[in-house]
């Protein structure tokens, strides 16, 4: 059964066009929004990444000078040579001296920044250091790769390593006679905090350091271990506990960014995130075994730019979002005007079936149709009888309540295929594609029984006359509908509210 278009396929319509612009509106808009702050990001953590390289090439050099002015000379040598003696006596003698020699320089060593100044045997023990004397003779194989690496390959070794006690970006020296013979190696670090605090001077922003869990607990000694505290940012990394005001400073910040913080911490890659007027840049360090992640440098940047442009990506959203809004508004409009204009030409305006000229183009449609598959098709033609007199008595609005209340009985007793409308006045047309004569006949009599049974809402029965036909392949559609007309005008003549066909005479 043909039925005109409800409104709310005009408002899904409309509805679905909003979601596309405004989908893709919002796709351009918030795409545009993470370019503009991965560029943000990007260069943020760029210039971290160059003044943490650039900090810690200008140590390196004054390690270097360290090591060529004051350690390698003949002097430390000669006495170095005597630390691998098996005699404890003779090593302690040489401990003595060494650090009776070398404490002037060690003292000037911190103040640039440089807190530590080690010596080791070729066997990995260590000899001396001038930052805990009473700690010697500890293996550190297993511990330090750094002078692992020095000692297998007599080579100079550079890089951030966890140790007994401190962590810190070491330089590690080889030491050789003047025979060329190996005695072992020498090293200074640069604590992180010194780090730190020439980063911070350069970029003037604050900056934290974070150092894997796992490495801590796997080298520092024990007692050492409470020089640390688990970080709020992620349970894998630690704090040093001399960091305590710079973690309490953001302490918030830090439980806010900590969810996608932590999950972006495990792919040891540089990132930034914003929170709270801040972009919290993230720079891994790897250590010099090569494990990637094994330490953060986090810069914490005051900075409202990504706000910025996260609340000019809001307005533009909103703007484009008012501007969808309007086209899709007219859009509807217009599918409501087009609807109406279509209702207009093809649906009769008072009881809402199609009208004479749709009916025509439909019968036009299902006669090739008939005609292309040789499955033929009914019609009826029917008349509501007496309509006249109803008119006259009961007034012409009664009369056109009558023709709506007939339209909705036939709408709701043919089937979906069937094509119900109105031919004019009180005359109405149906098509039934691909039904016999017998089906045609039983539906117009049960049509007929249900009007007669109906309640119109006025003091008298409603009838209607019938006339039936089927379409003879091939015939004129005209030749159709005049058959039915005329079986229409016997059933008027043989007294109303019957149905009259030609089935029998064929």
């Amino acid at each position: 059964m043909y039925h005109q278009t409800p409104k709310f396929k005009t408002l899904l319509v409309s509805f679905i066009a909003f979601i596309c612009f405004e989908a893709i509106a919002t796709s351009v808009i918030w795409k545009m929004y993470h370019e503009k702050s991965a560029l943000i990001y990007e260069r943020k953590i760029n210039v971290l990444h160059d003044v943490f390289i650039s900090t810690r090439q200008t140590y390196a050099k004054v390690s270097k000078l360290l090591y060529d002015q004051i350690i390698n000379t003949p002097e430390v040598i000669a006495l170095f040579k005597y630390a691998s003696s098996k005699d404890p006596s003779i090593q302690e003698k040489v401990r003595e001296k060494l650090y009776a020699k070398l404490l002037p320089a060690y003292e000037s060593l911190q103040s640039i920044n440089l807190k530590q100044l080690h010596f080791h045997l070729p066997d990995l023990h260590s000899f001396l250091r001038f930052h805990k004397v009473e700690k010697y003779g500890d293996s550190l194989e297993g511990i330090r790769y750094s002078i692992m690496l020095a000692n297998r390959d007599k080579v100079y070794v550079e890089g951030f390593e966890e140790g007994r006690i401190y962590n810190g970006f070491r330089y590690v020296y080889p030491l050789f006679d003047e025979e060329k013979n190996y005695l072992g190696t020498v090293e200074t670090s640069l604590s992180f905090d010194a780090l730190r605090s020439d980063i911070e001077h350069t970029l003037q922003t604050e900056v934290d350091f974070v150092i894997n869990r796992d490495i801590v607990e796997r080298k520092v000694w024990k007692k050492e271990q409470s020089n640390y505290t688990v970080s709020e940012i992620s349970d894998r990394y630690l704090h040093e506990k001399s960091m305590r005001d710079k973690r309490s400073k953001f302490y918030e910040i830090n439980l806010a960014i900590r969810d996608e913080a932590s999950k972006r911490m495990l792919q040891n890659k540089s990132f930034a995130l914003c929170k709270n007027g801040y972009i919290i840049v993230f720079l891994p360090v790897s250590n010099i075994a090569g494990e990637e992640g094994a330490a953060y440098i986090i810069n914490y940047l005051e900075s409202k730019v990504i706000c910025t442009l996260r609340e000019e990506a809001y307005i533009i959203w909103i703007i484009s979002s008012l501007g969808v809004l309007s086209i899709v508004t007219l859009l509807y409009l217009l599918l409501q005007k087009m609807r109406r204009i279509n209702e207009m030409a093809n649906h009769d305006i008072l009881t809402g079936l199609y009208n004479r000229n749709r009916l025509t183009e439909v019968i036009y449609y299902e006669t090739e149709r008939a005609n292309r598959t040789g499955r033929g098709y009914a019609l009826f033609y029917l008349d509501i009888d007496n309509f006249k007199r109803i008119n006259d008595s009961y007034g012409h609005e009664t009369g056109d309540n009558v023709l709506k209340k007939l339209a909705a009985v036939l709408e709701k007793n043919t089937r979906k295929m069937d094509i119900v409308g109105r031919w004019g006045g009180e005359e109405f047309l149906i098509l039934l594609p691909e039904t016999t004569e017998e089906n045609a006949e039983k539906l117009a009599e049960k049509l007929r029984r249900e009007i007669e049974a109906t309640d119109f809402g006025i003091p008298e029965v409603v009838t209607c006359s019938f006339g039936v036909t089927n379409y003879l392949h091939p015939e004129k559609i005209d030749l159709v509908i005049a058959r039915a007309d005329r079986n229409l005008y016997r059933a008027k003549l043989e007294g109303k509210n019957r149905v009259i066909g030609d089935f029998d005479k064929r």
